[in-house]
C-alpha cells in the first residue's frame, strides 16, 4: 500500500475514535442530565405532595375531632391563622395507641398514594429527660431531687422548667430553670402514706420563644416496687378535647384524673364512666393527662398526652430509600418538627 494511503487511512481512524469517544461522552453526559432532571422532577413532585398534606383540611374537613375515616387526607386546621399550622386532632389519630388511630391502608387511599410508600413522624423540638438523683425520708414524708436535663437540635439548650409529682392520693408542683448546660433540678416531697407507682411531669420551655415548649415524664417507685409500662391498665385516648379510657382489666377502679401543661393544672371533669372533659387551657404547651386508680388493691398512675405525640405513622424505610421533607409546624399554639418520608414513585 502507497505511503500517502497508510497515512490516510490511520487519519481516517483517528477521526472515527475521536467521534466515537465524543458521542460516548455526549451520550453519558446527556444521560447525567435526563436522570437528573428526572431526579428534580421527582423531587418538585413529591414536594408538592407534602405541601398538599401539610396545608390541606382534607374532607370532611373536621374529619380529625369528628373521628370519621377522611375522604381526602389533609392535616391542616381549618380554623388555622398561619401558614402550617396542624389540627390537634389529625395529628393524634396517627397515633397507633390512640383508639381513633387510622390505619396505613385508610390514609394511603385518602392521600391518592396507592404507588407511593408514606411515613409521617411528628417530633418535639426539645428533648427532655429525667432521672432521680437523691431521696431520703423526712418524718412521714420522702424527699426526692430530680435531676432534669433538656436538648434542642443543636444541643443542650437553657430552659424554664414547670413539673408536676403525681402519686396515690397526692399532687404538687415545682419549679426552676436549667444552666446553659441545659442542667437543673426540682424537688419534691411525697406522703409516705402515698405509697406507690408516681409520676413526674416535667414541662420545658425554651428561653427564646415560648412556643417552643415541650413534656416529659419519668415513673418512679415510691416506697414499692416498680411501675409497670404505661398502658397497663388503660387504653387512654384523647379526641376533640375528651379523654376516653378503655380498662384492660376488670378489676380496674379510676380514682383521680388530673391535666397538666406548662403554666395551668386542673382536676379532669368525667363526663361519663370512661370519658372526661379535657381543658382547653390557653397555654402554647402540649397537655398532659394523668389518671391515678386500683387495680384490685394495686395502685397505678397512667398517662397520654395532647397532642398524642411524640408518633411515627406509616412505612419502615428501614432497607429502602427516602425522600424526605421537614416542616416546623404549629398545633395549638406550640412548635413541633413534622417529617414527610415517601418512598419512590412506583411506575
Amino acid at each position: 500500500m502507497p505511503a500517502i494511503s497508510i497515512d490516510t487511512f490511520f487519519a481516517c481512524s483517528l477521526l472515527v475514535s475521536v467521534a466515537l469517544l465524543a458521542t460516548a461522552s455526549l451520550a453519558g453526559t446527556m444521560q447525567d442530565r435526563i436522570n437528573s432532571m428526572q431526579n428534580l422532577n421527582k423531587d418538585d413532585y413529591l414536594r408538592n405532595i407534602a405541601e398538599h398534606l401539610v396545608t390541606s383540611y382534607g374532607t370532611p374537613v373536621d374529619w380529625g375531632a369528628a373521628g370519621s375515616v377522611p375522604n381526602s387526607f389533609g392535616l391542616a386546621d381549618n380554623e388555622a391563622s398561619y401558614l402550617y399550622e396542624l389540627d390537634i386532632d389529625k395529628i393524634s389519630r396517627l397515633n397507633s395507641q390512640n383508639s381513633y388511630s387510622l390505619s396505613y391502608f385508610q390514609v394511603s387511599k385518602a392521600a391518592r398514594l396507592s404507588n407511593i410508600a408514606l411515613g409521617v413522624s411528628v417530633s418535639q423540638m426539645l428533648s427532655i429527660t429525667a432521672t432521680l438523683s437523691a431521696s431520703s425520708s423526712i418524718g412521714y414524708e420522702t424527699a426526692y431531687t430530680f435531676e432534669i436535663s433538656v436538648s434542642q437540635a443543636s444541643g443542650p439548650t437553657s430552659a424554664a422548667l414547670q413539673c408536676y409529682v403525681v402519686a396515690k392520693d397526692f399532687v404538687s408542683a415545682a419549679s426552676n430553670t436549667t444552666s446553659s448546660a441545659g442542667v437543673g433540678y426540682v424537688a419534691a416531697q411525697i406522703p409516705n402514706a402515698s405509697n406507690g407507682p408516681a409520676l413526674l411531669v416535667v414541662f420545658a420551655r425554651a428561653a427564646f420563644d415560648e412556643r417552643i415548649t415541650a413534656y416529659g415524664t419519668y415513673s418512679f417507685a415510691h416506697l414499692s416496687q416498680e411501675p409497670l409500662p404505661n398502658h397497663t391498665f388503660l387504653g387512654l385516648s384523647p379526641l376533640n378535647y375528651t379523654l376516653s379510657l378503655e380498662e384492660n382489666f376488670s378489676d380496674v377502679t379510676i380514682e383521680h384524673g388530673y391535666a397538666f401543661s406548662y403554666a395551668y393544672q386542673s382536676n379532669l371533669t368525667s363526663t361519663s364512666a370512661t370519658t372526661y372533659a379535657i381543658p382547653e387551657f390557653v397555654d402554647k404547651s402540649p397537655t398532659v393527662l394523668v389518671i391515678s386508680g386500683l387495680n384490685d388493691t394495686a395502685p397505678f398512675v397512667e398517662w397520654t398526652a395532647y397532642p398524642d405525640v411524640p408518633l411515627d405513622f406509616g412505612a419502615d424505610f428501614e432497607n429502602s430509600g427516602k425522600n424526605v421533607f421537614v416542616y416546623t409546624v404549629l398545633v395549638k399554639g406550640a412548635l413541633y418538627k413534622l417529617t414527610l418520608s415517601f418512598g419512590d414513585v412506583v411506575k
